[in-house]
């Protein structure tokens, strides 16, 4: 272990300036060409990062077009070879060293330079960097590299058969899908959802993910800065690792500026030292007074401020001065936020509790598992995407994400994106829902997995927790009988891996002294941290200890007695039909309700099919459950007001729970889609929200007023919950006002007014028996609740809407005289991209309920677009809702022709 540098020995010392050159970078974006394996057949790629059907998408189709997951697996089965030629740098010195580093190959491939055999990659997970100075051709002579992408469909069942050889198995063998999937994914260290699901195709991506770079440098390159932070009573201390990759077999020395001037007065400098090249990571600690620090905080409780922090070090192999020219420097910037973070486990009546304390203060944490951003992994770092997607989590009032383990460690710029919208990142590591081979080769490379990715992602301040697998636990123990005499040596080889091995290589980011962050967590769901002993747990759903996963689907949602009283929900979450312009953008020219109605069930990929849907349409709603081909815009809608209301009663659920730290999280499922499909996201493949979005932007609010039927003794139990962070305590005066509805009415008949006193961070609840809110003779059958939150200057902070009964139970609803108009306009350019607002003026007559509007025009539905709110109810005679189209071409002309308008008044008169 280094001995730790403290900042204040070292303020007074004075560096030597050094002649020397920054470590050279060359990204080999462009010049690559593809080539089919087994023919001669050549295709331009546009750049690095590439896959191999984003290359061919030219020649054979869309991969996402209709029925090409399906048409186009042949490309899966094939040997695909990259080729570029480059030039070596023009200038190079004598003591010059060069790498060759490929931050991302998907998965099993040779790599050669200039005919020779460079190496072999099998883990799409690990940056692969090689020492190639012995192996180029100098300018002018060009060098040849070839990367050759073997089959992952081939090597899979490969390594399935040699482990069936041993007298070994791996299950399970094939994913739960009713679609055309492909099996044996946990042979291969490769994205586990390109194997195919239960809401996305198989898609079993080659290629080269992420950047191909040349490095030219001396001694040493800096590869990834570990900074965890620690706050005693006068200071914040950053306790850094900077990670230095060396091909040397000799110890080197290094010099370190730190640069951060809203921290730091002057640079932070350790003017040499000598490093080993079999642990060549320089160990530090800058200790920065509080009164110069703000605090970091997740969404909602505060601002996200980030630091910039330049780290720039030198190494070289005699004490003094490196040689002249030589490339020596190397340089990353973070941006650093000061927070701390716990797992509260502390044991209580019931088991124990499962909250996560950030800065001090325990959160309620509301927020939604995340997926890939795209089904081809070359694709899913795409900026726009990324910000688009987060931002939309940020805007919805969630402050949690969780990134499964069947997808990816995604890039940098997510996690970054992450710390900017104060989105706290629960990590699954990438292993999903199997057990997984461990012979040696095997185990060193998820060694080397475990250790790449955790380092690279360390520093963010957004990153709370690392979970090594996804339901694998889970599915051993519900799998054991099934197991039979192979039971005990998967059960072994899971602790094998996951607690002897990953685990363990996680404590390469912890510290002996303090936690920078919870964890590692084994598995989700799980018992937590604490609580799990050597053995599997018997029941890794307890609702008393840590995580559970919830899928109730075939049972009805709006049932609160179906949601256990869990101390953190994980994944919960209800399936819907992204909107039909989405499907006619996947369709094209073809608008035919047939062709729709046939890819929607091919596009059905789960096992269950439609039934777990329409049975909870049925549940609630007055939709006909056969023969939903003759009424496919209905189908839709209902299914988008089914999601939204069982989503939006279960998190209701969760957050009234929150009183003694009973429930205190509660993460959807999911928030985004890989491609345009039957599937429980809330944002669909084109960004477009589904009304389960607008949606959790008011029932996912910092304060909030929940309203749930207790049908035993016939009340009304109402929470308000307060979810923010005063530095001082303080109360703020509310007013609750119920008022009654009756549905052939649009002025409420009956009104009770409450008030109360909310502390930060609290929680009230009162019972109103439903009795009291009843209008004269009129039934619960005939009215409604509209439930409002005011503050002291009479603003609404808060509204809920209560239905007594099922939705299809309703009496007396009527026509509400709907009419749409676009009032105002406004047209705004920046940097060639216009932006278009429309002011949408509604008028109605009566109630309407679920009012949701969606564009018709293919020009406008194409285009980014969000209404202010949608799927809402309309109880006052006008309502405004604002229009936002995102336009690269023009400012556009809209009017209410473009625009259908749907509310369930029509289906139930």
């Amino acid at each position: 272990m280094l001995k730790i540098i403290n900042f204040l020995c070292l303020s007074t010392l004075v560096l030597i300036p050094l002649e020397a050159k920054n470590v050279q970078v060359d990204e080999l974006t462009k010049g690559w060409t593809l080539r089919d394996g087994d023919s001669t057949m050549q295709f331009s790629v546009a750049k690095i990062p590439s896959g191999v059907y984003t290359a061919v998408k030219d020649k054979y189709g869309d991969l996402l077009a209709p029925d090409n997951d399906v048409k186009l697996r042949w490309i899966a089965n094939k040997t695909w070879i990259y080729s570029r030629k480059f030039e070596t740098a023009n200038e190079l010195g004598q003591d010059s060293l060069v790498n060759l580093t490929f931050h991302g190959i998907d998965t099993v491939a040779k790599i050669w330079l200039n005919g020779e055999l460079l190496g072999e990659t099998d883990n799409m997970f690990i940056r692969y960097s090689y020492s190639v100075g012995h192996l180029l051709n100098f300018s002018p002579n060009q060098n040849n590299l070839e990367i050759e992408i073997l089959s992952p469909l081939v090597e899979a069942n490969a390594r399935v058969q040699e482990l069936e050889q041993k007298g070994n198995s791996a299950p399970p063998s094939c994913p739960e899908s009713r679609g055309d999937v492909e099996c044996h994914r946990n042979m291969l260290r490769k994205m586990q959802m390109s194997f195919g699901g239960a809401w996305n195709p198989a898609a079993l991506s080659s290629g080269i993910w992420k950047p191909v770079t040349i490095e030219y440098y001396t001694v040493a390159i800096l590869r990834d800065v570990d900074v965890a932070i620690k706050r005693t009573d006068t200071h914040w201390i950053m306790d850094c690792r900077a990670i230095l990759n060396t091909p040397d077999s000799e110890k080197f020395y290094v010099q370190l500026f730190v640069y951060a001037s809203q921290l730091l007065d002057e640079p932070f400098i350790i003017e040499e030292k000598q490093l080993s090249y079999a642990s060549p990571t320089l160990e530090f600690q800058i200790h920065i007074p509080k009164e110069k620090v703000k605090l970091w905080w997740p969404n909602g409780y505060g601002t996200q401020q980030l630091y910039p922090v330049m780290f720039s070090i030198k190494t070289y192999r005699s004490s003094g001065e490196p040689r002249l020219s030589s490339r020596t420097d190397s340089q990353k910037l973070l941006h650093i936020g000061f927070r701390t973070i716990e797992l509260v486990e502390d044991k209580d009546a019931r088991g124990r509790t499962f909250y996560f304390r950030v800065n001090g203060h325990p959160i309620f944490m509301k927020g939604v598992n995340y997926v890939p951003a795209q089904t081809l992994p070359e694709l899913s770092a795409e900026t726009e995407t990324l910000k688009h997607l987060l931002n939309s989590a940020h805007d919805a009032n969630m402050n949690m994400i969780r990134v499964w383990g069947g997808g990816l460690y995604e890039s940098d710029s997510f996690y970054s994106l992450a710390d900017t919208y104060g989105l706290l990142v629960w990590q699954d590591m990438t292993f999903t829902k199997a057990t997984y081979p461990i012979d040696g080769e095997l185990m060193a490379s998820m060694r080397q997995e475990t250790v790449q990715n955790a380092q690279r992602l360390a520093y963010h301040a957004s990153l709370a927790l690392i979970v090594t697998n996804n339901e694998i636990e889970l599915y051993l123990v519900k799998n054991r009988s099934d197991f039979g005499a192979e039971a005990k040596r998967l059960e072994d080889e899971y602790k094998l891996l996951f607690v002897g091995n990953l685990c363990a290589e996680l404590d390469i980011i912890s510290r002996n002294d303090f936690n920078p962050r919870p964890g590692p967590m084994i598995s989700t769901p799980s018992l937590g941290i604490i609580e799990p002993g050597k053995e599997l747990a018997k029941d890794p759903q307890s609702p008393d200890y840590g995580d559970v996963h919830i899928y109730e689907d075939e049972r009805d949602a709006l049932a609160q007695n179906i949601y256990p009283q869990a101390r953190f929900v994980t994944e919960f979450g209800y399936a819907s039909l992204p909107m039909r312009s989405s499907w006619q953008r996947v369709l094209g020219e073809d608008k035919s309700d047939a062709s729709l109605a046939a890819l929607i069930r091919q596009r059905q990929h789960d096992p269950k099919g439609f039934i777990p849907l329409l049975q909870q349409i049925a549940y609630q709603l007055p939709f006909t459950l056969q023969n939903w081909e003759d009424n496919i815009d209905e189908f839709i809608y209902f299914s988008q007001v089914s999601q939204a209301l069982t989503t939006k009663l279960a998190i209701d659920v969760f957050r009234s729970r929150r009183g003694d730290y009973q429930t205190m999280g509660a993460l959807i499922w999911q928030l985004n889609d890989v491609w345009l499909a039957p599937t429980w996201s809330c944002i669909d493949f084109f960004g477009n929200y589904k009304m389960v979005y607008y949606w959790a932007k008011d029932f996912l609010a910092a304060t909030n007023i929940i309203a749930l039927y207790n049908d035993e003794r016939d009340q009304l139990n109402i929470t308000i919950t307060r979810e923010d962070y005063m530095e001082s305590p303080d109360v703020k005066l509310y007013n609750i006002f119920i008022n009654t509805f009756l549905w052939k009415d649009i002025f409420s008949k009956k009104a009770i007014a409450r008030a109360i006193g909310l502390r930060s961070s609290s929680i009230d609840q009162l019972v109103i028996p439903l009795e009291s809110v009843l209008y004269e003779h009129h039934s619960k059958e005939e009215i409604f609740l509209e439930i409002l939150l005011k503050d002291e200057e009479d603003r609404v902070v808060a509204k809920n809407f209560f239905y007594p009964v099922p939705i299809k139970d309703i009496i007396g609803i009527k026509d509400p005289k709907l009419n749409i108009d676009v009032i105002d306009v406004e047209c705004s350019n920046t940097n060639s991209h216009y932006t278009n607002k429309f002011t949408l003026r509604i008028t109605i007559k009566y109630p309407a309920l679920f009012v949701y509007l969606e564009l018709t025009d293919p020009e406008y539905a194409n285009q980014m677009h969000t209404f202010s709110m949608n799927g809402f109810t309309q109880t006052v005679p006008l309502q405004n809702i604002y229009l936002e189209i995102k336009n690269d071409l023009s400012c556009i002309t809209l009017n209410s022709e473009h625009i259908s308008v749907k509310t369930m008044n029509q289906y139930m008169l």
